[in-house]
């Protein structure tokens, strides 16, 4: 899908301050490939959209950048990385869980690995945090009902594998400029829904009000005041006029291409408020509980890469990999594969 940004996201172009104009040019057309390719007909939506896809793209090649060096997701590893002990159960869990996940079971299948002996790839899991009571020592004493935060890593995934490391970093950015031009889209069609529903509210409107002027509202309200319907009518004609003016802020249906590609400039105009990296520090102890001053158990200091998304969502990153050169030539499942690490 992205065979065409290789190029952009290369593992060995640095340049903060911009890029080609053939470069920008296809990260272009992939954003309207992405969206709305009614978009082809504005004669200038290349120079609008240069500035903004400029920056996401470039904000994309910096945080992938800044992601720290792969750590090996093996037995080796498992006990003395305290990161990969608080992320898995047991090695057997972190085998069950990387070496099984879809995307590596999907790569493996359609690529020859050949005597590369290693899978890069960008490890994400999701971080939850929940309060409990529990029984802890405190100097000596036996203390029940303490509260508690326990740390739990789940809903693992391995993004982007790839035989060679490069390759796992370019794929890693493609994910991430996917992710930005899916939340244009999906912002693209809230806008439309809310046109599609206020067109359909101002009709509905209209036709009420039609229905009480043919119903003599106001000759009814002379003859008999004590019915008067002005206060419903007044609100009537107001919210009608509510409607039209917001109809009329987002434009006609002859601009909705406009408004469209409005709406990607001002998404990819902002790429930092869509994803963003964090480090984070926490403490826990060997059961994944929050370390405080209620406890004297041991516990380990992690420092940790957070991802965070304008939807809300978050993910604790980890870039990995896993030695393959014992792969069995007839493999069952790459669950079984992994036994040989």
């Amino acid at each position: 899908m992205f065979h065409f940004l290789s190029s952009l996201f290369s593992e060995n172009e640095k340049r903060p301050s911009g890029v080609d104009d053939e470069l920008i040019i296809k990260a272009t057309d992939r954003v309207i490939a992405g969206t709305d390719k009614r978009l082809q007909a504005l004669a200038s939506y290349h120079k609008q959209l240069r500035a903004p896809v400029e920056k996401a793209v470039v904000h994309v090649i910096n945080l992938v950048d800044a992601l720290p060096e792969p750590v090996e997701l093996s037995q080796n590893t498992y006990g003395s990385d305290p990161r990969l002990h608080a992320f898995f159960a047991s090695f057997k869990h972190m085998q069950e869980k990387v070496g099984a996940a879809k995307t590596v079971e999907a790569y493996l299948d359609k690529v020859a690995i050949a005597d590369d002996p290693k899978i890069f790839g960008l490890l994400s899991i999701q971080k939850e945090e929940k309060t409990r009571l529990g029984t802890v020592m405190q100097d000596d004493h036996l203390q029940r009902e303490v509260q508690q935060v326990v740390v739990n890593f789940i809903n693992h995934n391995f993004l982007g594998p790839s035989v060679s490391l490069q390759e796992a970093v370019l794929n890693v950015k493609k994910r991430a400029f996917d992710f930005m031009i899916k939340i244009a889209m999906e912002r693209i069609i809230t806008e439309r829904t809310r046109h599609a529903e206020l067109e359909q509210q101002q009709h509905l409107l209209k036709r009420k009000l039609k229905a009480m002027q043919a119903g003599n509202w106001g000759f009814e309200e002379m003859l008999r005041p004590e019915a008067s319907g002005a206060k419903d009518y007044s609100s009537l004609e107001a919210e009608i006029e509510s409607v039209e003016q917001q109809l009329e802020n987002m434009g006609a249906s002859h601009q909705v291409l406009d408004r469209t590609l409005q709406i990607i400039k001002d998404t990819l105009g902002k790429p930092e408020e869509l994803l963003a990296l964090h480090n984070i520090q926490i403490e826990l102890d060997s059961m994944n509980i929050r370390a405080d001053t209620s406890t004297a158990a041991k516990s380990q200091k992690l420092e940790l890469i957070e991802a965070r998304s304008c939807i809300g969502a978050t993910r604790i990153l980890l870039p990995g990999w896993f030695p393959v050169e014992a792969l069995p030539a007839e493999r069952e499942s790459i669950a079984s594969a992994m036994r040989y690490l």
